[in-house]
């Protein structure tokens, strides 16, 4: 679920890189996150809706939960990329997804499509040490590294809050408030 980092990411995302409109694209089938624990598609999107509700320049983009079948980053980027060539595109990755990236479907066109912004994450650094080992080319390396978001790591994770839920923990800081009210309304993440 979206929590406060999530938003504290989106805000310094605005902030920081040259870019009128940040989206928020919750995951479809994702081959990455197939874990079974993930809410419906559309629970996804209303929470992201009531996370980013009232920040300037943020869109909901929920075309991955609407498409049948695998979600590939590559190929929302491509579709992205057809509908507005002209715009620059950023795709944000945390430095922990970062050092899987080469496992994604066409690792070095999604670095084509978009430049990436890495943030950072406990316990996963963005360093030349950690990217030396990837599958990338000299180039792509340079530009991960440039464009790190310069924001402080926190401890908080999805999959932690979704852990905690289905262990019946509720009051979780880490959450929002309205995201909070919703999870439990709609019983998500129970096990």
């Amino acid at each position: 679920p979206p929590h406060r980092s999530h938003r504290r990411l989106a805000k310094a995302a605005l902030e920081q890189l040259p870019v009128s409109e940040l989206r928020v694209l919750p995951v479809g089938d994702h081959p990455h996150k197939r874990q079974g624990d993930l809410a419906e598609g559309l629970h996804r999107v209303r929470m992201c809706e009531l996370a980013f509700a009232e920040l300037p320049g943020l869109v909901i983009d929920d075309r991955e939960v609407r498409q049948p079948g695998l979600s590939f980053t590559v190929d929302t980027l491509a579709a992205m990329h057809s509908e507005a060539p002209e715009r620059p595109l950023w795709f944000l990755i945390g430095a922990d997804n970062l050092l899987l990236l080469p496992t994604w479907r066409e690792h070095h066109r999604i670095l084509e499509l978009a430049r990436v912004a890495t943030f950072p994450r406990l316990g996963a650094t963005i360093s030349a040490d950690a990217l030396t080992t990837l599958d990338l080319t000299p180039a792509e390396r340079q530009g991960l590294l440039r464009d790190a978001l310069q924001i402080e790591p926190d401890s908080v994770s999805a999959s932690s809050i979704r852990q905690r839920l289905a262990a019946g923990q509720r009051d979780l800081p880490d959450l929002l408030p309205t995201v909070e009210a919703y999870i439990l309304a709609h019983k998500l993440y129970e096990s």
